[in-house]
């Protein structure tokens, strides 16, 4: 009996191009994974304003040194993030309920982003 019968026969070429392409969906930015991303400095947060549905993660960058870190409030204060101190440190959050959170840079409380949650249609 024949044991590879059953069994297709790829040539080399056509494995190591899957391996490569499997590397390749390995290798995806994880920030883009996480839905939309909002770049922090120490005069603005970009963009100021994002319509997301309700179950969005929303990615934060802080882009410019900050001793101690920058930390990201709602005016509520049910949302903080940890310091983030140096370029490229992240942070993520997911807004799981309907509503509008006015977010500000505790350290530079007048640089806000608007975060409008709508229910999934």
């Amino acid at each position: 009996m024949d044991v590879s019968s059953g069994f297709r026969r790829f040539p080399v070429w056509a494995v190591a191009l899957g391996a490569g392409l499997g590397l390749m969906l390995i290798a995806v930015d994880p920030a883009a994974a996480h839905g939309p991303t909002i770049e922090i400095r120490h005069d603005e947060m970009k963009p100021p304003l994002l319509n997301l549905f309700v179950g969005t993660t929303v990615h934060f960058v802080n882009t410019v040194a900050m001793p101690g870190g920058h930390v990201i409030v709602d005016e509520s204060g049910t949302i903080e993030s940890p310091p983030l101190e140096k370029p490229g440190d992240d942070w993520h959050h997911t807004f799981d309920e309907v509503g509008t959170w006015e977010l500000f840079i505790k350290q530079h409380p007048k640089v806000k982003a608007r975060i409008v949650v709508v229910p999934k249609r």
